[in-house]
């Protein structure tokens, strides 16, 4: 007889790159069985990786010709220009069973880690298997997407000016820097040419202007400005971070 006040929910929790992948059953009492349905269950976004967490369910009632039923999620993604694709993470991909004779099979799946700027979704397979193991009914369904823009910082070195200081040979360089981000940056260098100083930390949206003292460069001459070289910022865009320009002295 079937138990119609039984409910089992397993919470599946994976990650999108290699990590430690685990699985919890819980038994709930419940007195409707769950609908048919793919949905996203939170949406995280986050300038860390390890925090863009996008999680997933999927649930079933029960079929009065099977005696079990099976949940499958296929991870997707389309990044910005391409098209949806699979794309592997530790736990999806997998049939999961739920145990015999129950009302209904709800389950979960988390992933973490996300890359960004990207949207994700779940391709949610279900089916009903009878005692002799036949399969008595398919569906499947798509969750909606969650979106996850690039929330990280990106330091971009703009105007670079100079003047002579008291001590031959040296100029105090002015180099103005700028956030062009989604979030707030912590401490990092500016250097130019051979000097450096520091910068505590820099909202988006944001520009300062930092004071550097270093040799004196001839006019004429190309000199190299920076921020972040030591790379202490995950940035958005690593690579506009160098700049070289002509030397700003002008000829005495």
């Amino acid at each position: 007889m079937r138990r119609t006040q039984l409910l089992v929910t397993l919470i599946a929790l994976a990650a999108s790159a290699p990590s430690s992948y685990a699985q919890t059953a819980t038994p709930q009492a419940q007195t409707k069985p769950p609908s048919l349905r793919a949905a996203l269950d939170s949406c995280v976004t986050s300038p860390l990786p390890i925090k863009r967490v996008a999680t997933f369910v999927g649930s079933m009632p029960a079929h009065p010709d099977a005696e079990r039923m099976r949940i499958r999620f296929d991870l997707e993604r389309r990044r910005p220009g391409e098209r949806w694709q699979r794309i592997r993470a530790p736990g999806f991909g997998t049939w999961e069973r739920s145990a015999a004779n129950v009302a209904g099979f709800i389950f979960r799946k988390r992933v973490n880690g996300l890359w960004v700027p990207a949207s994700y979704r779940a391709r949610v397979r279900f089916a009903w298997i009878a005692r002799d193991g036949s399969i008595v009914r398919r569906a499947h369904a798509r969750t909606p997407a969650c979106a996850q823009p690039d929330l990280r910082p990106n330091l971009v070195p703009a105007t670079l000016t100079a003047i002579l200081d008291a001590q031959p040979g040296i100029a105090i360089y002015t180099l103005v820097v700028r956030n062009t981000g989604r979030s707030a940056a912590s401490a990092f260098s500016v250097r130019v040419g051979s000097g450096s100083a520091e910068l505590g930390s820099l909202d988006p949206g944001e520009s300062h202007t930092v004071a550097v003292l270093a040799p004196a460069c001839h006019p004429g001459e190309t000199i190299v400005a920076g921020v972040d070289a030591d790379r202490r910022v995950e940035e958005s865009v690593e690579h506009g971070n160098v700049t070289r320009r002509r030397c700003p002295l002008a000829v005495a």
